[in-house]
């Protein structure tokens, strides 16, 4: 309990420095977004690497992947459904909001530090599904939805085959399949560079955190909230009583269930609408949200 309840002290203690520093000047949101940059282009695809590279695969597994989809497909008509009466902006901000998952850039730091290879291959294999969704199907969806159009088929594969994490999990879960190992040292660079995962996605997260708002913005946040935390609690209540993954994967998935929601949500949605600086909003609450539920995680499970 002790090495876990530090594992996330220290963690808070980055994201509340890179908070300080970014309101001195030291950083600022273009700094944050470099580092994100960085995170799912070079250290989040390393750390996954590592992962799978040291990982035996079990069929069995791929349902995780499932869990992924089902998850944000849940959310996604929850949220939807909270603003069916609302313009079309905001419907596609419900969406995208509301039902992803910042797995590999806030989720895999903990999960990686606290329980290792297996829970982070596990939450790789949600996050596949989660992705699937977040950079292809909701993604799309928000975007018919703002501009009143269906979704092209097209448009889904072409934002998927443009996200490397995603391009990683499917060269890595085909190699496992395939039991093909890395070349040995291949594997330690892969290692080495993602052991910065962790620091690199905590920094970003402490810069990009906005707590600037509205008034009129608390209904939809807190509304989404309630929603993707709520329904946090009973999915991880069903992976714990009707799944029977080994301990370690049952945690792991009751952990991903409470991400935030994903940080490329809010660079989507300044695409799609006008509603860049609510996203941003809800997803800063999101996170603080993350980091007070991993804390009491950590609690309950070591």
């Amino acid at each position: 309990m002790t090495q876990s309840l530090t594992q996330v002290a220290l963690f808070l203690f980055i994201i509340i420095l890179a908070q300080i520093l970014k309101r001195i000047g030291l950083f600022t949101e273009k700094e944050g977004s470099t580092l994100s940059s960085i995170s799912l282009n070079i250290t989040l695809p390393a750390a996954i690497v590592a992962s799978f590279n040291t990982f035996t695969m079990d069929y069995s597994l791929l349902v995780l992947v499932a869990y992924g989809i089902g998850a944000n497909i849940l959310l996604a008509s929850l949220s939807y459904l909270f603003m069916c009466k609302q313009s079309n902006s905001l419907k596609a901000y419900a969406l995208l909001s509301g039902s992803t998952y910042n797995v590999g850039n806030f989720s895999f730091p903990f999960i990686q530090s606290l329980f290792g290879a297996q829970a982070l291959v596990a939450a790789s294999l949600f996050d596949l599904g989660n992705a699937l969704m977040t950079t292809g199907l909701t993604y799309s969806l928000a975007s018919s939805v703002s501009q009143g159009k269906r979704p092209e088929t097209t448009d889904i594969i072409r934002k998927l085959f443009t996200s490397v994490p995603f391009i990683t999990y499917l060269v890595m879960i085909t190699l496992s399949f395939a039991h093909i190992r890395l070349p040995l040292f291949l594997q330690d660079w892969m290692v080495a560079i993602g052991k910065a995962n962790p620091i690199i996605a905590m920094l970003m997260i402490g810069i990009m955190l906005d707590i600037h708002f509205e008034k009129s913005w608390i209904k939809y946040t807190l509304g989404l909230l309630t929603i993707r935390y709520g329904m946090g609690i009973l999915m991880a209540w069903y992976f714990i009583v009707h799944t029977d993954f080994n301990q370690i994967i049952k945690t792991t998935l009751v952990f991903v269930v409470f991400s935030p929601s994903a940080t490329s949500s809010v660079a989507f949605l300044e695409k799609l609408t006008d509603e860049k600086k609510l996203a941003s909003f809800t997803s800063s609450l999101s996170v603080l949200a993350s980091i007070a539920s991993f804390t009491i995680l950590s609690l309950l499970v070591t």
